[in-house]
């Protein structure tokens, strides 16, 4: 699961040519971590694929585990020919203007305003899911990618002001900016989960919500290695 998949659907899709193999069902869990500002979570990811694939055994060693981060998704945009900031301008630019934006973001061919970049992104998201044993995290997995019984939308939190002072620490800034920083930064992801979910994501639309301020990354990779196995039977 890598740029070089990631670029050939891409390519694909902007021919109309899309594989018949994208449109086959997603077979395996598929986990989104979305998280908070000041709430780490590469790491736990990171450890919490490690434990898995240890614990896969005979044909499943095939379909390993796999974390899809928005490196992959800025790999694809280069190989591609389109401007490397074209994801992260889907998480900042307003609804009004966000087509419109991303339109000039291709170098090679201009595309109708009816051709949404909003659905060919969605389109990526679900292509990667279909292929399952993948933790998506970010870019509004929780909002595009099926709420269902062999999924797992897990969030991770903590208290405002515990999540102020680590940022501020981090960053060695004061209180105040990273306040301001915490708020922008959770209204902009909260908005763009919105655009693809279509109203305002709920705390329930998450199975499992834990608080990173009183669990160790020990205990969180702990309970998700546990939850995502359970989901795989």
């Amino acid at each position: 699961m890598g740029a070089t998949f990631l670029s050939k659907y891409l390519n694909a899709r902007f021919t109309r040519e899309v594989s018949k193999s994208d449109s086959t069902e997603q077979k395996r869990v598929v986990v989104t971590l979305s998280r908070d500002t000041g709430c780490d979570a590469v790491q736990i990811v990171e450890e919490t694929i490690k434990q898995l694939n240890n614990a896969l055994k005979g044909e499943n060693k095939n379909h390993g585990w796999q974390f899809v981060s928005k490196e992959i998704f800025e790999k694809s945009a280069r190989e591609l020919n389109v401007k490397l900031d074209i994801f992260d301008k889907l998480e900042s630019t307003s609804d009004k203007g966000l087509i419109e934006d991303l339109l000039q973001s291709f170098s090679n061919e201009k595309y109708p305003s009816e051709y949404k970049i909003k659905k060919t992104y969605k389109e990526v998201i679900q292509s990667v899911a279909r292929n399952g044993n993948v933790i998506i995290l970010g870019r509004a997995g929780v909002a595009i990618v099926k709420h269902n019984r062999r999924n797992l939308h897990i969030k991770l939190t903590a208290p405002l002001d515990w999540r102020v002072q680590k940022v501020a620490k981090e960053n060695n800034i004061t209180e105040a900016k990273a306040l301001k920083h915490i708020k922008e930064s959770d209204e902009k992801r909260q908005k763009f989960k919105k655009y693809y979910m279509g109203r305002k994501v709920d705390i329930t639309d998450y199975d499992l919500v834990l608080n990173v301020s009183s669990l160790t990354k020990r205990e969180i990779c702990s309970a998700l290695v546990s939850m995502i196995q359970e989901k795989s039977k």
